[in-house]
């Protein structure tokens, strides 16, 4: 698939706008749940591929992929918490993240900055009670309950930290510079190239080959099933650009209602 395919409209992670101080200063370190949750219940890794339990979306024309992203990513945390499966808004991680924290109008993206502060500070709300719509339409719905948070946040600075977040099972929230580099079944090659459009995706499991599952928004029909993989020496180069951000998140901490025990 070519750049040419590929408008930075329907990427739409602002590069610009993110809020890089923000992202320095905070960042809360789990206390690895996920370690005693694996020990506790290693069936539900065994028994069913993990990336089942969660949808692979299209964001359409919009530019809402950091939306996307941050949605998914409270449906992996929830799916950890609960093994119950949940659709959680890219409605409301897009149009609030611009909103009340990116300072961004109109159909023109939005930063993981924002979206982190929407996960920690503001709080989600579920598909059903804000589902996204088919054009750009920012109007919040009424009596919106915005009931899940999550807390445990960690910034990826160096492959081991992200070899480290992806064995415990936990997603990273991905911001970066996508051109062709970035469009292969498995991407060993990737290069900040000049000009490349930003776009956000989750990380999520390793491959058989000990690749990085990278789970994109553009619909089960890109690449056959919405996923490729990125090896380890693509991510390293990742993270010499500065303008990638990679956000790990855990489950431990996150609020929700009336949440059910694991294994009960």
């Amino acid at each position: 698939m070519s750049d040419e395919l590929l408008p930075i409209e329907r990427m739409g992670y602002s590069i610009r706008n993110e809020d890089r101080e923000y992202l320095e200063d905070v960042g809360e370190q789990p206390r690895l749940l996920m370690r005693a949750f694996q020990d506790s219940f290693p069936a539900w890794n065994a028994t069913a591929d993990p990336l089942g339990c969660i949808d692979v979306v299209n964001q359409g024309n919009q530019g809402s992929c950091q939306g996307q992203s941050i949605a998914l990513v409270f449906s992996i945390c929830y799916f950890l918490s609960t093994a119950r499966r949940e659709s959680f808004s890219a409605a409301c991680g897009y149009y609030l993240s611009q909103k009340l924290y990116d300072g961004i109008r109109g159909d023109n993206g939005s930063t993981v900055s924002g979206g982190m502060k929407l996960a920690t500070l503001h709080g989600m709300c579920l598909e059903s009670d804000w589902p996204y719509p088919s054009q750009y339409n920012p109007r919040e719905p009424a009596n919106v309950p915005y009931l899940f948070k999550l807390k445990a946040t960690k910034p990826m600075r160096t492959v081991g930290d992200c070899k480290e977040w992806l064995s415990l099972g936990l997603p990273i929230q991905t911001g970066m510079k996508w051109n062709t580099s970035a469009s292969k079944e498995v991407v060993d090659n990737w290069q900040p190239l000049r000009g490349s459009g930003g776009h956000s995706t989750t990380f999520w499991q390793l491959s058989n080959q000990g690749n990085v599952k990278n789970i994109n928004s553009w619909g089960k029909g890109w690449n056959g099933d919405g996923v490729h993989e990125f090896t380890f020496l693509s991510i390293s180069r990742m993270l010499q650009d500065p303008d990638t951000v990679l956000i790990g998140y855990s489950p431990d901490a996150m609020s929700f209602p009336t949440p059910t025990p694991i294994g009960l």
